[in-house]
């Protein structure tokens, strides 16, 4: 429900000659993605990383005394690796939720300039990062369910390498240069989450505070990325509207559509690029 009536403190305050007003679109920088993934992704990353030698000395061991039905101090080794993770998990939710209220507070502040440069109304006092707690507390979570996703899939890995390595006799040098490709993939898939996780607070607030500003209509501004999703490119431009009064109507030469489903709006689907761009139409 929207808390400012944007419009009608446009009109009061600047008597808009036109009926139409487009906001620019906030994309946060990447530099905020790579902050995520440095203080979250990275120290679970290097927990495993710094665990490799002593999994593959237990693995050298067990293959010298041929203790394939029973490596147990392989196991042990890994599942250590895999405590240690859960041991900063607690840390790593206040990482998290440093790390969403300062995109947060970013992009109010970027929020804020755009309307006041586009309407003459300036919403500093109006709103606030309580008015997103919910949107924050859901970034949390689901941020500590992917990093501990991350970790999970990496001692999964491990621990088949290690079993299927025994099994097979396969030197310990041949072993170790495997585990550290596990390491390395779980790193990139971890950077790659960052930024996918990025656009997609970026998407969620946007809609916040456009939904706040009783703002019902959008223009969709395709992401360029090379890797595009066809369907998402062909949007680029189109107007769409929540209030389904304006379906069919026909602003700045364009018909205004009814919006995509929710799970494929921009920024929403994974990898997604692309964003929304605030309309804020004064009829």
């Amino acid at each position: 429900m929207a808390s400012v009536d944007l419009a009608t403190l446009t009109r009061r305050a600047k008597n808009p000659r036109r009926r139409v007003i487009t906001l620019r679109p906030i994309t946060p920088p990447a530099l905020q993605a790579t902050a995520l993934y440095t203080s979250v992704y990275a120290p679970v990353i290097a927990i495993w990383s710094a665990s490799l030698e002593s999994i593959t000395a237990a693995y050298a061991q067990s293959l010298s005394e041929l203790q394939t039905d029973a490596p147990a101090d392989v196991t042990a080794r890994i599942e250590a690796a895999s405590s240690s993770v859960s041991g900063v998990i607690v840390s790593l939710r206040f990482a998290i939720g440093r790390w969403s209220e300062s995109v947060e507070a970013w992009h109010r502040r970027r929020w804020i300039g755009n309307v006041l440069t586009a309407t003459n109304v300036s919403l500093e006092t109006l709103i606030g990062a309580s008015d997103v707690r919910a949107t924050l507390a859901t970034v949390i979570e689901r941020n500590v369910a992917l990093v501990s996703s991350v970790s999970d899939e990496t001692r999964r890995r491990i621990a088949d390498a290690a079993f299927r390595g025994l099994t097979e006799r396969k030197p310990a040098a041949e072993f170790a240069k495997e585990i550290r490709g596990f390491v390395d993939m779980s790193r990139r898939r971890a950077k790659n989450i960052a930024a996918d996780q990025l656009v997609k607070l970026g998407s969620e607030l946007n809609q916040e505070r456009r939904r706040q500003a009783g703002i019902d209509s959008v223009e969709w501004v395709s992401s360029g990325k090379i890797n595009y999703r066809p369907e998402h490119k062909a949007r680029n431009g189109n107007l769409y509207s929540e209030n389904a009064d304006r379906i069919g109507q026909k602003y700045q030469g364009k018909i205004i559509k009814k919006p995509p489903p929710a799970d494929d709006r921009a920024g929403v689907p994974i990898n997604c690029a692309c964003t929304e761009r605030a309309v804020l139409i004064l009829d």
